[in-house]
């Protein structure tokens, strides 16, 4: 299990995402062999068109460099606890948005997550999911491996509004190193993919443990 520094998603509004957690997703081992078939924690192999998802974002600016800001957005994709999670993470200083001695920040516009957008390490626009979490926890992490992110209206402040789209999403079973960050395929043959979804929401303060200069990467710091 991989703890979650903060967990945005009130327990009251699961309710209000469609979809059902469905524990594993088997998938059959190798043709020919004799392994047990594979167990994957993600829920589904599908999750469709979710719609509109209710979820969370928060703001949060480096101590050192107000340049330097993560904004980040959690959204359930299921009803009941355990379910899978959306991460969506902007993080400028990192492609597209510059370097981190030359951050530039994020603005409205339509992203391909392609190329450095498909590492955790390299990322600034980051889209993941978490499988089975709980209100301090998940199991597995997946990786974006394609698709298109639409940001509507940014919310680079608290208080202010984040909009976006997603489409076309497809994910893979990775493990994320937790100094580096480097996100590796498990090579296992899970994943899932998310055909459309829309977020709007008010960006909040993140908890105190989650601000400061390191501005951290779901529980990581750069």
């Amino acid at each position: 299990m991989r703890k979650l520094s903060f967990l945005l998603i009130p327990i009251a509004t699961l309710a209000a995402c469609g979809g059902d957690d469905g524990g594993v997703t088997p998938l059959d081992g190798p043709a020919g062999g004799i392994d047990a078939p594979v167990t994957c924690s993600v829920s589904t192999g599908s999750f469709g068109n979710k719609g509109a998802l209710t979820g969370g974002a928060t703001f949060a600016a480096s101590m050192t460099n107000a340049a330097l800001y993560r904004i980040a957005m959690q959204a359930p994709l299921e009803a009941a606890m355990p379910f899978d999670v959306l991460f969506v993470d902007f993080f400028t200083g990192y492609t597209p948005f510059g370097t981190e001695t030359a951050p530039t920040p994020v603005v409205p516009g339509t992203y391909q997550l392609t190329g450095e957008q498909l590492n955790y390490e390299t990322c600034g626009v980051c889209v993941t999911l978490g499988t089975n979490a709980t209100a301090t926890e998940y199991e597995d992490d997946y990786m974006v491996t394609g698709g298109t992110l639409v940001v509507a209206a940014v919310g680079d402040a608290v208080g202010e509004t984040l909009t976006l789209t997603v489409s076309n999403l497809e994910f893979e079973h990775v493990t994320i190193d937790g100094t580096t960050s480097v996100s590796t395929p498990v090579g296992d043959g899970c994943g899932t993919t998310l055909t459309n979804a829309t977020f709007t929401g008010m960006v909040a303060a993140p908890p105190p443990a989650v601000t400061g200069a390191g501005l951290p990467r779901r529980s990581r710091r750069r």
